[in-house]
């Protein structure tokens, strides 16, 4: 066992990320073929307890974004005791009129008498009246199940209008939390910095959604709440990359030709341990709340494991490569701009006239002024004069 781990150890020090960056790259994409896959199988033929023909059914889209009702039945202590079998005589009611449970879970209160069951299910209609008159129904019939417990059954209807602005405003906070990310990252290192931490993140909204598509786990606030919180999470692991690649690239900096692959490569292996380290302890205590939670936690920590997966693998495989690629590219494109805009002139001008390459000028006020000679075949003047220049004086002086 000591050995094997000593291997790996060996074969992670001398791996190489940007040099599998393509094999890397495929993954997410298989992912996202994954997702489309079980999207149009699950909404073209209902499997799953998804309507037919309904793809947010299918995308998983709670109540919160599509608008819905929320069933509270308070049944005390036989939550505990038979909590099963009421949930399914209460499904089976609320499904005659049409609607379909999405989900339901325990409650349980500091009052035993007041444990309660609560189910989810989506409006069928968009009129208020309509779904209202629907609701009353069914808490009738569910009343008529448990006539020992007079009103105990209550619900609480969310509009589509409600809905269609929360989704809104959570697609706000999302694209503001990376746009101030971007802003950070580029002040703290550099723009192609920001641009690669950008599109991991990116990744890791995209893939955490395939996921979740795939495992089944419903989107509602509490998963919004989970994707802002592995944004966060993955950017951290991200700028750790990113602060070492800024150490190895601060002696080179101003040269030529740097070698950025090899730079990111160094990157990855120094914070390899760490990011395993953290992404694991992180992933344990967040799946033990999942397992011993109720349906509220579950739904929130299901979403954070499946993201903290997405976000170790953008920041180890992906980020960096991306970083290298493009602060290579932009210096060929720098080098190129400088050498098209680079004064040259050719050896020889239209005419035949030899023409040599443009020098600096110098300063003419170390070198002195030649004399001045008389034309050949005219009378000098009689009263010659010679123009001398003196370093002392900025005037020329006569001398005769």
């Amino acid at each position: 066992m000591a050995k094997n781990k000593g291997n790996f150890l060996k074969y992670m020090k001398n791996f190489s990320v940007t040099k599998h960056a393509k094999q890397f790259g495929i993954a997410p994409f298989a992912i996202l073929i994954v997702a489309l896959i079980v999207i149009v199988v699950l909404g073209t033929t209902g499997l799953g307890g998804v309507r037919q023909g309904s793809y947010t059914d299918a995308v998983g889209i709670g109540i919160d974004f599509e608008g819905g009702t929320i069933l509270t039945v308070t049944l005390g202590e036989e939550v505990n005791t038979n909590y099963e079998e009421h949930a399914t005589a209460i499904i089976n009611k609320i499904e005659e009129y049409g609607v379909k449970v999405s989900n339901y879970q325990k409650q349980i209160a500091n009052n035993p008498e007041q444990n309660a069951i609560q189910f989810r299910y989506k409006n069928i209609s968009n009129d208020d009246d309509a779904i209202n008159v629907l609701n009353t129904k069914i808490r009738e019939e569910v009343n008529n199940l448990y006539p020992d417990l007079p009103n105990n059954v209550r619900y609480e209807s969310i509009g589509a209008t409600a809905a269609t602005d929360l989704l809104n405003k959570a697609g706000i906070a999302l694209a503001v939390s990376v746009a101030l990310i971007l802003v950070y990252i580029i002040i703290r290192f550099t723009l192609m910095s920001g641009f690669a931490a950008v599109i991991a993140l990116l990744h890791d909204v995209i893939i955490m959604f395939a996921l979740t598509v795939i495992c089944r786990v419903q989107i509602n606030t509490s998963y919004v709440a989970a994707m802002i919180t592995i944004i966060a999470y993955s950017i951290n692991n991200t700028i750790i990359v990113f602060d070492r690649c800024r150490e190895y690239l601060k002696p080179l900096k101003g040269q030529k030709n740097i070698d950025y692959r090899g730079i990111a490569d160094m990157a990855v292996r120094d914070t390899f341990t760490r990011s395993v380290y953290t992404t694991l302890t992180t992933m344990v205590t967040v799946a033990f709340l999942a397992i011993l939670g109720g349906e509220a936690i579950r739904q929130f920590c299901v979403p954070i494991i499946l993201g903290l997966v997405a976000g170790f693998f953008s920041s180890v495989c992906l980020a960096a490569p991306l970083w290298a690629a493009m602060s290579a590219s932009f210096d060929r494109t720098k080098e190129k701009y400088a050498k098209r805009n680079e004064v040259s002139y050719d050896k020889k001008d239209p005419e035949g006239e030899e023409q040599v390459p443009a020098k600096p000028a110098k300063n003419n006020a170390d070198k002195p002024v030649p004399a001045k000679k008389p034309d050949q075949g005219k009378k000098p003047n009689n009263n010659n004069t010679v123009y001398k220049y003196s370093k002392k004086n900025t005037q020329f002086k006569k001398k005769k």
